[in-house]
């Protein structure tokens, strides 16, 4: 039976291992990509969609918007034990 420390051994060589196959996975992956996108003519649009707004270029609501959203405060159920009648 192996040694703790002949086992670590083995596991930093098959790391090693696996991270140059995944490196190379990864170059192959990346060249397919950019052939499909040569070949396509795909945009960033099309891979990524849309850009996002930024936080500060958010619409604010209008008050229109703000009112039609809320319920007023008459219209709004404020009876939190039940007893609708008010007793």
């Amino acid at each position: 039976m192996a040694t703790y420390l002949e086992l670590l051994a083995e596991k930093r060589a098959l790391d090693a291992r696996i991270e140059a196959l995944r490196a190379e996975a990864a170059q192959d992956a990346l060249a397919a990509a950019r052939a499909a996108i040569a070949e396509f003519g795909f945009t960033a649009e099309d891979l990524f969609g849309k850009p996002r707004q930024q936080k500060g270029q958010r619409r604010k609501r209008t008050n229109a918007q703000d009112s039609a959203a809320a319920p007023a405060a008459d219209q709004a159920n404020f009876d939190l034990f039940g007893d609708a009648a008010g007793h």
